[in-house]
């Protein structure tokens, strides 16, 4: 019932992946018969059943898994799920919630209270997630209502409750089992159980018969409409595409560009957008180089045409404003019109910039020079496909207004560790998060930027603290124009997502953060 978090690095390394013979009768007219009670997926790989061990997810773990809560994107605002009634005190030091009755995990064990106590406290203590919910002191149980105590309020602990990171375990099976034992032995209140896995490459589903479920964004409260789902996962793109087309499959959670633009003019297949809240966006090193010059970065940044890059990508890209990009929960609609104002799309403002700085006379080239050196610059940026088009493009528009960037296109972690070390100009990061505080968080790696040493991650947590979110979104959008003004970060584009179905298969409804809901998909 709700879109995974998973890093947008991963998933492109997913879509690359994707793959399989799945076992099922062939024929393109048979595309609804061979599925019947059977739910035919391709996902990303799955790791284990206990989420709270997990660092990244598979599309269709909330399946098995469902989170506390759900969010509502139209309203920006936490919602019932499994559980309900969610209430926070004035002072943000306190909040309940209640466990309604008559909600049963696949054992037939009726879900208590106690139950989601135990599962919090579970991650508390393995999770790499943990932190967005530290902060959560201590809880006690009155009947069905659950009291948690808090040490103060922080909007990303509503994130996590909301999130694939977070489910309800039994408290009998967490008192149990090891935690190597509850990867792939606990049974996690959800719409099915784990029938069947085969390492690397299977999944098979069982529908719980006795699940239901108080989410408002759902029709479908009880039962899922399909008995089984069998999902297969690690396998080559191109089969992977031809048993959607064949009808042996009913379902691709990614697809890369080249599949969609084959399935655009399907009179059987949709492709559906879902893209998840993400921002891609250049760093940039003031602590050396020709960068410490907050003008020269200004006119980095005046000169980068987004849309022309975003159309190199044939539609996998479109461009960003706003480090909190627009589908973000808190987006700030000021803070995308401060940057688009005051940093992007001035060409003639950036060349007297420059002009102004000294660079004016070109070598044979056609480069900038002062004082007989080069404008030269090195940019460090993942190897994907996407990431080498952006920075071919930008090397290129660069050129033309006689900068020399220098491009070294290498695995992810590497860019990471360029940026931590110091030695860049310019690298291009991405986070992918629908909560702007995690963003916020963690979108600094050089530890040297205005930001880090301005305090950044002590006004993030103030804003964090901020009950009403109306007002935080107001703060997050004045940090940003903070963060602007040092012209250490330049958001750039998001990476756009997609996922594929046959046309008969309806209960779709994608939201505006990419998320959709297994609950209503029916034939």
């Amino acid at each position: 019932m709700r879109k995974k978090t998973l890093n947008i690095a991963l998933i492109t390394l997913l879509t690359l992946s994707l793959a399989i013979g799945l076992a099922g009768c062939g024929g393109k007219d048979k595309a609804k018969k061979t599925s019947g009670d059977t739910l035919n997926v391709i996902d990303s790989e799955w790791y284990g059943l206990d989420a709270y061990q997990l660092d990244s997810s598979a599309n269709l773990q909330q399946c098995v898994g469902e989170s506390l809560f759900e969010w509502d994107v139209d309203k920006n605002e936490i919602s019932d799920g499994v559980c309900t009634d969610w209430k926070v005190s004035e002072d943000g030091k306190t909040a309940t919630f209640n466990v309604p009755e008559g909600m049963y995990y696949s054992t037939g064990e009726q879900v208590e209270p106690e139950d989601i106590v135990a599962s919090i406290k579970h991650g508390q203590e393995v999770s790499p997630y943990a932190d967005g919910y530290k902060n959560i002191e201590s809880m006690e149980v009155d009947g069905r209502k659950v009291t948690l105590h808090l040490t103060s309020f922080k909007s990303d602990m509503l994130y996590n409750l909301c999130g694939d990171f977070m489910c309800i375990i039994d408290k009998d099976e967490l008192d149990k089992m090891s935690n190597e034992e509850l990867m792939w032995g606990c049974h996690p209140y959800g719409m099915y159980s784990l029938e069947k896995y085969v390492s690397g490459s299977e999944v098979k589903l069982i529908r719980n018969d006795k699940y239901k479920t108080a989410s408002k964004l759902v029709k479908n409260k009880g039962k899922a409409n399909f008995k089984k789902i069998k999902i297969k996962f690690n396998v080559e793109s191109y089969t992977a595409l031809e048993s959607l087309k064949d009808g042996s499959v009913d379902m691709i959670c990614h697809i890369d560009n080249d599949s969609k633009n084959q399935l655009k003019d399907s009179d059987t297949i949709k492709v559906e957008d879902v893209t998840y809240p993400e921002c891609n966006y250049f760093e940039i090193n003031t602590n050396k180089g020709l960068l410490q010059d907050k003008n020269l970065r200004l006119a980095i940044a005046l000169l980068i045409d987004r849309e022309k890059l975003c159309e190199l990508t044939d539609g996998q890209t479109v461009p960003a404003y706003s480090i909190v990009f627009d589908s973000m929960q808190n987006f700030s609609k000021e803070a995308k019109a401060d940057f688009k104002k005051n940093y992007a799309n001035d060409v003639k403002r950036a060349q007297k910039l420059l002009k102004d700085a000294g660079w004016t006379e070109k070598d044979k080239d056609g480069y900038l020079t002062k004082d007989g050196q080069i404008f030269e610059l090195n940019y460090y940026a993942s190897s994907s496909d996407v990431s080498r088009i952006i920075a071919e493009g930008l090397q290129g528009q660069m050129a033309e207004y006689g900068i020399k960037l220098n491009l070294n296109l290498i695995d992810w972690n590497y860019v990471h560790e360029q940026v931590k070390s110091d030695d860049y100009d310019i690298a291009r990061e991405g986070l992918a998060w629908a909560e702007p505080i995690l963003v916020l968080n963690r979108c600094y790696y050089d530890q040297n930027a205005p930001g880090v040493l301005n305090g950044q991650k002590d006004k993030v947590y103030e804003i964090a603290s901020t009950i009403d979110s109306n007002e935080r979104t107001k703060k997050i959008g004045e940090l940003q124009k903070e963060m602007f003004k040092n012209i250490d970060i330049i958001p750039i584009y998001t990476e756009k997502q997609f996922m594929a179905h046959n046309k008969e298969l309806k209960g779709f409804e994608i939201k505006k953060d990419g998320s959709y809901s297994f609950n209503d998909l029916t034939w």
